[in-house]
């Protein structure tokens, strides 16, 4: 059995970063991903593209989360081309941004949030009308009298490429990956902070014969991360009711070939659009960019295709049918008119992990502190995950006899009772080298802990776990 100071389950967005920022405090780590190879595109970190906005009517309480990510994806960047690191297995490692800014639009509906958050976070932003809109960005055509918030600083994230990143520079760190493992089951050897976790792995069952030649084995670590995305039902039962698994589509539509100038990441921004009035839709989407053509969309919930087995995960089905295309094809005929008649050219199937409220679960095990669960971030989390995985890694060092420096407000609607009690004064540790030093704490995901009084579904799950 191979000790570890820690042992990371998952490396999508959540665990690739909570993997770096271990390595990089100096941990023996051991990251564990179920598909081959690093980045596969069977999770919730694929697709080419995801937004970044700061401006976030989702709640206030992401605002100091969003800036914290926002400044580790370029310092990402930055120690990406200084290192250059080789990817998992000694292929090539990532190449290209991983950062492209745009400008973010929230148009409609979500306006007054977003504007809210705007000014709360002292945020860069302008106030347009429909008209004004259109005007500026001839790719929209929305109702004239709508309102939208543009901010400057949003852009589009390369999801791949990021997860890639974050393991390949963790790896040079020192951490130990291992991919086309699944973790069938694992053990806290006691109820304390200090008591070890074993894990059992064995070859994943659409894992390559030459990733499966390892076979399995038994770990044992004094921390585990658990950030397997939508498949935490299968490691964590008394979260299957918690954070249920959905389909997701999104689209690539071709655009006229006049038309593709507006379309262009310097003339189109980023945007979220949630039309007004009963029964809204919720669409977003990317201008034309990287190397899929056309105009990329998606909807908010598509087909609200639930996914309450974990074991029918793997039988999802990845190819877009008629459905699936028409529902997108609802928000590209109703605003972009120079896509109205494109063809689809591309989709893309992943996972949302929906919490009832619709805000992120990342707390530690109600029975093992050790162990650290992370999941359920709702559809929205990737632009966050540097952060999380930054914040994640500060909790593994710290322990669990320490938590916060101080409480966030409860901004959006979280409880004061999702709070953790007050810090006192430590010594330096292996946390500091993640943090910084000065900038210490995990207080930022106070607000996404289990609250059995104040978020819906959180007191039946508590009561699961015993």
């Amino acid at each position: 059995m191979v000790p570890y100071d820690a042992v990371v389950v998952g490396l999508g967005a959540f665990g690739s970063a909570a993997l770096y920022h271990l390595a990089k405090a100096g941990l023996k780590v051991l990251g564990i991903e179920r598909h081959h190879p690093v980045g596969h595109a069977l999770g919730s970190s694929h697709g080419a593209s995801r937004i970044i906005r700061l401006a976030y009517f989702e709640g206030l309480q992401y605002g100091p989360l969003l800036k914290r990510s926002y400044r580790l994806f370029q310092e990402l960047e930055e120690e990406l081309a200084e290192r250059r690191p080789a990817g998992h297995g000694g292929e090539p490692g990532p190449s290209g941004p991983l950062f492209l800014r745009t400008g973010m639009l929230d148009v409609g509906n979500v306006f007054e949030a977003a504007h809210k958050s705007a000014v709360a976070h002292g945020l860069q932003h302008e106030v347009l009308t429909g008209a004004e809109l259109n005007r500026r960005f001839p790719a929209f055509r929305v109702p004239e009298h709508w309102r939208a918030l543009y901010q400057p600083d949003g852009g589009v994230l390369t999801p791949e490429r990021i997860v890639q990143a974050h393991v390949a520079l963790a790896q040079q760190l020192g951490a130990e990956v291992a991919t086309g493992e699944a973790v069938t089951s694992w053990r806290a050897e006691g109820r304390s902070a200090g008591a070890p976790v074993t894990l059992t792995t064995a070859a994943a069952a659409t894992t390559s014969a030459t990733v499966a030649a390892s076979g399995g084995r038994v770990v044992s670590a004094g921390a585990v991360v658990l950030s397997p995305g939508p498949w935490i039902g299968q490691m964590v039962p008394e979260l299957r009711e918690l954070c249920v698994p959905e389909r997701q589509v999104v689209g690539w539509f071709e655009v006229e070939a006049p038309s593709r100038r507006h379309f262009a990441p310097d003339r189109m921004p980023v945007w979220v659009l949630e039309e007004e009035g009963p029964g809204g839709e919720a669409f977003y989407g990317f201008p034309e960019h990287g190397e899929l053509p056309g105009l990329k969309i998606g909807l908010y919930h598509h087909l609200r295709e639930q996914i309450r087995n974990p074991a029918d995960l793997d039988a999802v089905r990845r190819t877009a049918d008629a459905a699936d295309e028409a529902a997108l094809r609802r928000g590209v005929s109703g605003y972009f008119p120079a896509a109205a008649s494109g063809r689809l050219l591309h989709a893309s199937a992943c996972f949302f992990t929906n919490t009832p409220d619709g805000h992120f679960l990342i707390d530690r095990h109600p029975a093992h502190p050790q162990v650290i669960l992370c999941s359920a971030c709702s559809g929205h989390g990737f632009k966050m995950s540097s952060g999380i995985g930054q914040l994640i890694a500060r909790m593994v060092c710290e322990g669990e006899g320490t938590t916060v420096t101080h409480a966030l407000p409860a901004a959006g609607g979280m409880p004061t009772s999702a709070r953790a009690p007050p810090r006192s004064g430590r010594a330096a540790t292996a946390e500091d080298a993640v943090s910084g030093g000065a900038d210490s704490g995990w207080e930022e995901l106070v607000p996404f802990r289990f609250d059995a009084a104040g978020r819906p579904g959180h007191a039946e799950a508590l009561q699961r776990f015993g």
